[in-house]
């Protein structure tokens, strides 16, 4: 590995590989031209009168882990049951292997081969989260998904780049780090080429992602889109109960596209 794909890595991934309790999830490892991972999933039931099922597919952020990934968004959809899906990509959890970006596209890659397999005859949403939201833009602009569902999404080789934050103390050299990411992990690109249904979700006062970053790939998102903005929030903020219901409403219009219910 070169210095400037090491400094990548640093730059990107948070990875850990401290014990959570996945209480009642399932563990499934994953095996792919030699690169191993494990995934963590559990059904979820519909809360009401089921109505439809889908799979979800959850990639978490750069700091998160499979083993926390609940069942949002069915949690706002009592007639929906879900099968979802979590990954611990290497190095994160007990995932062997080093964390890397390098095998991003290749972890999306396998991951997706995974739940079409487990449940070839449901919709496929894919969700992701941060950092996250690079890997789910990689599989829906090459995989018939859908939907999509992600917040904060970074177009990191852009940020890296050019945000100051990245640069002023380095003359520039941050482009070269920039360069050892997957070109094709390039969100802003992989929205050009997605059709999905795609609800994302901005923290408007996003520190980490600001927010005309992300604005870069929902701009550039080729199909029918739908944009919540949390005002005041940053990266890691929940939503305020008070802008609970409106979330529940526009999350609808998401529902309506995965079971073309009109």
């Amino acid at each position: 590995m070169s210095f400037f794909s090491r400094i990548a890595d640093a730059v990107v991934l948070s990875p850990s590989v401290d014990f959570i309790d996945a209480e009642d999830r399932a563990r499934e490892v994953v095996e792919r031209n030699g690169l191993s991972f494990e995934m963590w999933g559990k059904y979820w039931p519909a809360t009401g009168r089921p109505e439809h099922e889908i799979a979800i597919l959850k990639f978490p952020g750069t700091g998160g882990r499979a083993e926390r990934a609940g069942p949002h968004p069915i949690d706002s959809w009592p007639d929906v049951a879900a099968s979802v899906w979590a990954v611990n990509p290497p190095g994160y959890g007990t995932s062997g292997g080093r964390a890397t970006v390098g095998v991003m596209p290749m972890v999306a890659e396998a991951a997706w081969e995974f739940i079409r397999s487990r449940h070839p005859n449901v919709p496929i949403l894919v969700a992701g989260n941060s950092l996250g939201c690079v890997s789910a833009m990689y599989v829906v602009a090459r995989y018939p998904a859908t939907g999509l569902l992600i917040r904060n999404p970074p177009p990191i080789h852009q940020i890296i780049a050019t945000r100051a934050r990245y640069n002023w103390w380095n003359f520039g050299a941050a482009r070269w780090v920039a360069a050892e990411i997957p070109r094709e992990l390039d969100a802003v690109e992989n929205a050009k080429r997605t059709n999905c249904p795609a609800f994302f979700v901005q923290s408007v006062q996003d520190r980490l992602v600001p927010i005309t970053y992300q604005e870069m790939i929902i701009d550039a998102y080729a199909g029918e889109k739908n944009v919540f903005q949390i005002p005041g929030a940053d990266h890691h903020d929940l939503i305020p109960e008070t802008d609970q219901t409106k979330y529940a409403i526009e999350l609808e219009w998401l529902r309506k596209r995965l079971f073309a219910i009109k």
